[in-house]
């Protein structure tokens, strides 16, 4: 019998490489210093974007991740303190992440299970003496942090065929406030690159509760839970990926979104491929070059953009957009300017 692999953490990089490992019938250890499975920020809803030509969803799939959403975005709006566009089409697909058996933490670890995986919780191991670290943000590394609440379903005004972002500086610096739908209650947080301060960020965030749409939305509403999230993106990700024979997944390696903040494809892709490297004997960091290509280049090149951007820039960043635009028409102009 083969040797088991080992994972370090049970985020969701880890558990998609533990459940493609299991399923391709590789036995697996997964060790997690936790005493249950949650994600570090919280439940929450959890977005991914379909920005591009080919389906996310399909993207995933060919990478062992076959989850459905629980719905998908139709109208993406975006405002800034002056200006206003949506989004129409599949722009967001959405996934809870939490403790409950419809979250798609909970899908992946019955799924690695059933498969053969074997979980040990409250067990932290040394993370270069695994095969796949899937560890999440370094402790004191982190460069994207959100914060914000959950809000209770019953009472507000939300569908969950709808999104919101709100670019404006007094609320998120260098980043976005966003409310998207989920089940049971919705996520209303800020996310910045440039407040590090989770009680700052939180207070910067109750000021988007005083926008009178945003007020709007919320309804009667009630706060039932907080959103704490830290997140690292590696300038050149790749580069590092490997470190004295472990490969790094997810955050671990510095897999994120640095536009956006959306850490959820990542996560899965490297998951994946570091599932694939150990299963067919293929170079990590060639297959990552492969299916990433100069994304991450594009991504780090808009971020210094955005890093600098008044809400003057964010009024006309929206505003050129018109009121209203379709996906399709949107992906044109992303990729015109390069991302």
């Amino acid at each position: 019998m083969a040797e088991a692999v080992r994972i370090a953490g049970a985020g969701l990089a880890g558990l998609t490489a533990a459940y493609v490992l299991s399923k391709a019938g590789r036995p697996v250890d997964v060790y997690e210093r936790k005493s249950r499975l949650l994600p570090s920020s919280g439940p929450h809803t959890e977005g991914i974007r379909n920005y591009r030509e080919r389906d996310v969803l399909d993207e995933l799939r060919s990478f062992g991740f076959d989850i459905p959403p629980f719905s998908t975005v139709q109208a993406t709006i975006r405002c800034s303190p002056h200006a206003r566009n949506v989004i129409r089409g599949p722009a967001h697909y959405l996934f809870m992440r939490g403790r409950e058996e419809h979250t798609v933490d909970q899908i992946l670890f019955e799924r690695a299970k059933a498969a053969g995986a074997q979980f040990h919780f409250e067990e932290e191991i040394d993370a270069s003496n695994v095969d796949i670290a899937a560890t999440g943000p370094p402790p004191d590394g982190y460069n994207i942090l959100g914060a914000g609440y959950s809000i209770s379903e019953n009472g507000s005004r939300l569908s969950r065929d709808t999104a919101y972002a709100l670019f404006d500086n007094d609320v998120a610096p260098g980043g976005y406030f966003a409310i998207t739908p989920g089940i049971g209650f919705h996520s209303l947080y800020s996310v910045s690159w440039s407040e590090l301060d989770f009680d700052r960020l939180l207070a910067r965030t109750e000021k988007a509760f005083d926008i009178p749409w945003i007020r709007e939305i919320v309804g009667t509403g009630k706060r039932v839970g907080r959103i704490l999230g830290r997140a690292y993106f590696a300038p050149e990700p790749i580069s590092r990926a490997v470190r004295d024979g472990t490969l790094l997944a997810g955050e671990a390696g510095g897999f994120q979104d640095a536009v956006a903040g959306f850490g959820f494809r990542y996560s899965v892709i490297t998951g994946g491929l570091a599932a694939r490297s150990l299963l067919e004997g293929l170079d990590y960091r060639a297959l990552l070059r492969d299916a990433f290509g100069l994304e991450f280049e594009h991504a780090n090149a808009m971020r210094e953009k955005m890093n600098k951007a008044s809400n003057e820039d964010y009024d006309r960043m929206i505003g050129a957009l018109g009121p209203d635009i379709t996906l399709q028409e949107y992906i044109k102009r992303r990729e015109a300017r390069g991302f």
